[in-house]
């Protein structure tokens, strides 16, 4: 899912990941994003959205782990290699801000989900780079795609819209909120460019 910022990614993925957990007994939740900061932060959300609900107190509640009386398990990790080992038949893996989650550590994900799992991918773009970008544009991906730009969220008005694209450049509004995959201000040669390069009208040179 490419998203814009504040239109409610968050929110609506800690409900999948709260549903999946108690709904399904004895299941694990992965969370995983660029920081533990990050990831803890929706693991709050998640545990706010518990609370509500009014079920039994959980039997275990850390900072970076929740744990329901089903067995069902919701941790919290960051996006480095070394940490995020060690997991396996995962029910739902949450790869949040997934722009920014370097391609070793989405391969060192991908075997901790479960044959009947699934891997939710939300990130606002991050420029023409990267497992997450390559996934969301290639036609050949398996991924199901979902778009959501500032235009379709009800938190934005035209005034409001006005005033967030006059106060950033144009590649930041681009990416962070009408979710365009494009070259960023510092670039020197753009994408585009750089395609146009390479040909295969010239010959392969064979030396003798």
């Amino acid at each position: 899912m490419a998203c814009a910022r504040q239109v409610g990614k968050t929110t609506t993925t800690s409900l999948k990941a709260l549903h999946v957990a108690v709904y399904e007994p004895g299941s694990l939740v992965l969370i995983i994003s660029p920081s533990q900061r990050q990831s803890d932060e929706m693991l709050l959300r998640v545990k706010a959205l518990y609370r509500a609900l009014g079920q039994a107190k959980p039997s275990r509640d850390s900072g970076s782990e929740l744990v329901l009386e089903n067995g069902s398990r919701i941790v919290s990790l960051p996006g480095t290699e070394g940490t995020s080992r060690g997991f396996a038949g995962a029910k739902l893996i949450v790869l949040d801000e997934a722009a920014r989650v370097p391609d070793d550590i989405f391969a060192s994900v991908l075997p901790m989900v479960a044959s009947d799992g699934a891997i939710w991918a939300l990130s606002t773009p991050w420029g023409r780079r990267g497992w997450f970008f390559e996934g969301f544009e290639s036609r050949e991906a398996t991924w199901e795609k979902h778009r959501v730009t500032v235009y379709e969220s009800a938190q934005y008005d035209d005034v409001r819209i006005a005033e967030v694209r006059a106060a950033l450049g144009g590649f930041v509004f681009a990416s962070d909120y009408e979710c365009v995959f494009g070259d960023t201000d510092t670039q020197l040669f753009g994408s585009e460019l750089v395609r146009a390069a390479f040909t295969s009208a010239v010959k392969e040179l064979v030396l003798p």
